[in-house]
């Protein structure tokens, strides 16, 4: 009995801690979700404020875009920098409404961007006056084009835009100050949390282990979550950093790539020496083969990198699948087996997809066919299969061969990146391995599928399936000429500016037009070439884009900020592989050629901007298609002088507009056969050139040929 106060005692006080520890765990459990909630309300208003900073930023790129299509249309009156500046105009008012929504619980906010508001509308009225004055001066009104060049020199418009900067950063230092404020009462919050969960612990054995085990259970969330954010910057940086990486590789790569090939080729035209030739024809070979594979490479970078883009096109399977049979006919021709191509279902029909990735894919699959293949063929077998919806269908291709074959547990190996499958045969085949890795790529970049097939000593089977392609009747994509002859003097005489830092880039486009009427004259950076431009006043400037002191960028905006310089013609000569900078170059540039370049590149470069005149084996549209003392058709045949009138009518317009090279070379085929019909020999030596260029793929002279067509003088009613 005199023990019991003791025990009653320690029970009161057990009961006591218990109830306490009770209480420190429902305490612990409310302020723990008390500071979720205020947690998760205090992230949704950083995540609002953070949109609102993106959305004010976009507004002023917009606006910087707006500025740069307005200021060129003002300057050099170009009708498509308006429509340029409309659309910009457009996104900008989307821009302003979706910000009203995002800030209209923010009064200070509401009434800065009231006031942007109501600037950008001062700002597009001012525009719009320059426009019309602008498009009046099209017109020819001397007045209006003296108002222009008044109101650009007053500069309002740019004041305009400055008080809207001066705003929108007020605006964004407003949100930065508001995220930080934010960030940091969320922070507070978090440390907040801790400590209640360590002193519940301290009270509490009960409330501290259900206290870490549920503080367990939330770092472990907010560490995955952390944990996805670096991994998402860390990828964000590794593709920044392999861009960097694709660019500055391509153009340390690509530049003495340039004059490696560029003089090699000048070199063959001039050695008449059968060994020396010989050794020029292996530095040419080891050249391709080497850019061949740095090719090959950066794209699987940028294939890695995610910054390979497709650019689909209306596209005939035909003549894609004939260009990279042509290509390897010849090797095929050499080992003696055949090299063929089958086409059923609607394979005939133009296809809208990337035709340039397509062609590599095939390429590779088919110079894989040709090499393992020592007897029997390779054939190409493509459909396109109506699928469920209508216009559209599922392209298959496939490449199969008699070779060697490949054993079943390399099928999987062949598609990684350097790896290649054993020769069965015994015997040393050149390639790198990347070709199949690159294909495989493509085609999931495409949205298709490749698999391979093969049966040892019996031959491969590589099949593409890329599902749901649409079919169009838009004109086909025409691939640029790739002939070896060209003739600087067909163009006018001009004289030419060639900006380079390397001083053999600058020989390479010398030598390239030696002996030729033009002028050309060199300089090493853009102050030189700005110096130049000013004395000499060449016709057109190969300005290449990275150079000291003064960049090609930053040299073109000189020259076309001068109204004396405004409409030269500014090429640039780039050695970058990027997708992105091909379009960043056709917005600003009046044309590019990339390194490594070869006279076709540059000729076509330059005749885009000075019409070349016609071949002598091509007579100009412009004239009589016969001269008067080239005789007529040798025979009197009505019938197939009126399906020659027919040819040369509506169909040859339509061969014209759409430049589908199988279609042409079957209207090169007919000539001839009307030709003979006719005993005409002006309508079959004509007949002939139309088909040597459609074997050559040769595009501008298919067209000029087209253009010409020999017919006899119509009778007179006189």
């Amino acid at each position: 009995m005199p023990h019991r106060p003791p025990a009653t005692f320690r029970y009161r006080v057990y009961n006591g801690l218990l109830l306490f520890a009770v209480m420190v765990v429902m305490g612990t459990s409310l302020l723990s979700l008390r500071a979720t909630n205020q947690m998760q309300a205090s992230v949704e208003l950083a995540s609002h404020t953070q949109r609102v900073l993106q959305e004010i930023s976009s507004f002023w790129g917009l606006m910087g875009d707006s500025e740069s299509h307005g200021l060129r249309f003002a300057i050099t009156g170009g009708e498509p920098f308006l429509l340029e500046y409309r659309r910009t105009v457009l996104a900008m008012d989307e821009a302003l409404d979706q910000l009203q929504q995002l800030v209209r619980d923010n009064p200070s906010q509401a009434n800065n961007l009231e006031a942007l508001r109501q600037l950008h509308t001062r700002r597009l009225q001012y525009a719009a006056t320059t426009q019309a004055l602008q498009l009046q001066a099209n017109r020819g009104s001397g007045a209006a084009a003296q108002a222009v060049r008044q109101r650009l020199n007053e500069g309002v418009g740019a004041r305009m835009g400055a008080e809207m900067r001066v705003l929108i950063e007020q605006m964004i230092r407003m949100e930065g100050e508001l995220l930080e404020l934010r960030n940091e009462e969320r922070n507070q919050m978090i440390r907040q949390n801790w400590a209640t969960v360590l002193v519940a612990n301290a009270l509490a054995l009960v409330a501290g282990l259900f206290g870490f085990s549920a503080t367990r259970r939330m770092q472990a969330q907010a560490a995955e979550a952390f944990r996805a954010a670096v991994q998402a910057e860390q990828a964000r940086r590794t593709s920044q950093e392999k861009s960097v990486f694709l660019a500055s590789m391509s153009h340390e790569i690509r530049t003495p790539m340039n004059a490696i090939f560029g003089f090699t080729n000048l070199l063959a035209e001039r050695t008449t020496d059968p060994v020396q030739a010989d050794y020029v024809a292996s530095i040419r070979k080891s050249g391709q083969a080497l850019l061949s594979l740095i090719n090959d490479v950066l794209d699987l970078s940028k294939m890695e990198a995610g910054k390979l883009e497709l650019r689909e096109e209306p596209t005939d399977l035909h003549e894609v699948v004939d260009q990279v049979l042509t290509m390897f006919r010849q090797a095929a021709a050499d080992k003696g087996i055949s090299l063929a191509a089958e086409f059923t279902g609607q394979a005939g029909l133009p296809l809208l997809v990337d035709p340039v990735r397509l062609r590599q894919v095939l390429i590779n699959l088919v110079s894989n066919a040709v090499k393992y293949t020592e007897q029997g063929g390779v054939i190409v077998r493509v459909s396109c299969v109506p699928c469920k919806r209508d216009g559209r269908c599922d392209l298959r291709v496939e490449v199969a061969d008699s070779g060697t074959g490949i054993a079943a547990h390399q099928l999987g190996l062949i598609f990684e990146p350097f790896e290649q499958g054993d020769s069965v045969d015994g015997k040393s085949r050149e390639g790198t391995g990347l070709g199949l890795s690159i294909a495989r790529r493509l085609a999931d970049l495409m949205g298709g599928t490749l698999r391979a097939h093969s049966t040892l000593g019996e031959g491969s089977s590589f099949t593409l399936e890329i599902p749901d392609r649409a079919l169009t009747d838009a004109p086909v994509s025409v691939q640029p000429s790739t002939g070896p002859s060209v003739d600087f003097n067909r163009l006018p005489p001009l004289k030419l500016l060639v900006v380079d830092d390397v001083a053999w880039n600058r020989d390479l486009a010398l030598a390239y037009l030696r002996d030729t009427h033009h002028t050309v004259r060199q300089a090493d950076d853009g102050i030189a070439a700005l110096a130049d431009i000013r004395e000499q006043r060449p016709d057109v400037v190969l300005m290449d884009l990275r150079m000291p002191r003064l960049s090609g960028e930053q040299a073109l905006l000189r020259i076309k900020s001068d109204p004396l310089s405004a409409n030269l013609p500014v090429i640039a000569v780039t050695a970058s592989s990027m997708s992105e900078d091909e379009h960043w170059l056709r917005q600003r540039f009046d044309g590019y050629v990339r390194k490594p370049y070869s006279k076709v590149d540059l000729f076509e470069a330059l005749a885009a901007h000075f019409p070349p005149s016609p071949e002598d084996a091509a007579p100009d549209a412009g004239e009589a298609p016969v001269a008067r003392d080239e005789p007529g058709p040798g025979r009197d045949d009505a019938e197939a002088m009126a399906e020659l009138r027919q040819l040369a009518g509506d169909a040859r317009q339509r061969l014209r507009a759409s430049l589908r090279m199988r279609e042409v070379g079957h209207y090169a085929d007919r000539l001839q056969a009307l030709a003979e019909a006719l005993r005409w020999p002006a309508l079959e030596a004509h007949a002939a050139r139309l088909h040597a260029a459609v074997e050559a793929f040769d595009v501008p002279a298919v067209k000029r040929l087209l253009d010409a067509s020999p017919l006899p003088e119509e009778p007179s009613d006189d």
